[in-house]
């Protein structure tokens, strides 16, 4: 019998309609079901902010702990839901999951999966609900959480320990646009995305999956389907589908265009370039969001999210101690505005040339990999990705949703 994974998110899971739809899906599907929730809507930052009420800095076991217990309580509601329909569920922490990570409280990743008694309990005709952001350290045994988003990668990393026939994730649009539907009127929802493009959008801004779920199902080769959780569309399916020939047919350079707000920047003057290599190192863990990393000579320049600047003071600390530059200076807030997609190598003066044709100064651009990046204003983001999205995604000027940019959104659990 086939097997697919079923990720409900947190506005998937809002209150007790929304439970009982998502139950509803799931005992109408065809095959057997393993749901991995998140926590309902808007419980995590009621469980951040009564942390924060309780003291400015909050132990990190404990806080890992206080912040389980949110997708503990989903997991048990749809089995609960679950039962009322006849159905035969059971919830499962992470732990019980066989979740198992490197033990790094609040930003853990997932090392290893034992699904046995997820197997298990699938094989005598129960559907096991497991908490999606958590897991067991490796070492010590103790409940760790993973980084925003840990829920789609517990997801895929399931769907991968199990072998399932693909791993779905639902949530509240109808899959993968070709920029921001709320902003870009005419932004096209993608029917097929590549790993390496959908990771790509992810780390520019694109908030429907994590980076790091799209990163483990590409090594793992998991076909991944977002889906919305409230209509019957197709959504969009990521796998190792191939875009080039599409791109080709469409006569299009960019899959999409992605934005980021609340970004900093940062520039490290009298750089020492023989310690490139050790600095990129540092500045480019996992833990951190430092992006367009730009070495010119006599300084390396690059941005990070405003939330994240004290851990990479930290970070900058120990490489100036250690000689790599002699002075840093931060600027900002900026906005971030990526084009996803091949071929930017010879259109690099096009994307400079359509935003300032249109008063959008650009203050940084970088390439990387399938991705080209600019910084601007916050007030010009908007503007910035109609631009680029009827420039080179082919559709007319969009209306824009709103004369200021929004608020930095950060992926939800």
């Amino acid at each position: 019998m086939s097997l697919v994974i079923q990720k409900y998110g947190g506005t998937s899971l809002g209150d007790a309609n929304k439970i009982n739809h998502a139950a509803q899906r799931i005992a109408a599907a065809d095959g057997s079901v393993v749901a991995v929730v998140s926590a309902m809507g808007g419980t995590t930052d009621a469980i951040l902010d009564l942390a924060r009420n309780l003291t400015d800095a909050p132990h990190a076991r404990e806080l890992d702990l206080l912040l389980s217990t949110g997708e503990q309580a989903a997991a048990a509601a749809l089995a609960m839901a679950l039962h009322e329909l006849g159905v035969p569920a059971r919830s499962f922490s992470g732990r019980d999951g066989g979740i198992v990570t490197d033990g790094v409280h609040g930003s853990a990743r997932i090392v290893s999966v034992d699904p046995a008694r997820i197997r298990a309990c699938v094989q005598t005709g129960h559907v096991p609900v497991v908490t999606g952001f958590q897991g067991v350290a490796a070492d010590s045994g103790e409940l760790t959480t993973l980084s925003r988003g840990g829920s789609d990668t517990t997801a895929v990393a399931l769907a991968a320990a199990l072998q399932a026939e693909a791993c779905e994730i639902f949530t509240d649009v109808e899959g993968v646009f070709t920029a921001d539907p709320r902003h870009v009127a005419e932004a096209r929802k993608l029917d097929h995305l590549s790993y390496e493009d959908m990771a790509e959008l992810a780390a520019s801004g694109a908030t429907v999956l994590a980076h790091s779920s799209v990163e483990y199902a590409s090594s793992h080769r998991v076909p991944i389907h977002v889906r919305s959780s409230t209509t019957e569309t197709a959504g969009t399916w990521v796998t190792g589908f191939h875009q080039a020939a599409l791109l080709d047919r469409e006569r299009l350079t960019a899959v999409g265009v992605a934005h980021q707000t609340g970004q900093l920047r940062c520039r490290l003057d009298g750089f020492d370039p023989a310690a490139l290599t050790p600095v990129a190192a540092a500045l480019t863990d996992p833990m951190l969001s430092v992006d367009m990393l730009d070495h010119v000579p006599g300084s390396l320049r690059f941005i990070v999210q405003a939330g994240d600047r004290d851990q990479v003071d930290e970070v900058l600390t120990d490489l100036h101690a250690a000689g790599a530059f002699t002075g840093r200076r931060w600027s900002g807030p900026v906005a971030k505005v990526s084009l996803v997609g091949r071929g930017f190598g010879g259109r690099l003066l096009q994307v400079l040339h359509t935003l300032r044709a249109h008063g959008i100064g650009v203050r940084d651009m970088t390439v990387h990999g399938r991705r080209v990046s600019i910084t601007c204003a916050e007030h010009d983001v908007l503007t910035a990705v109609a631009h680029l999205h009827r420039t080179f995604l082919g559709r007319p000027l969009s209306e824009i949703s709103g004369l200021m940019a929004g608020r930095s959104e950060r992926k939800g659990r």
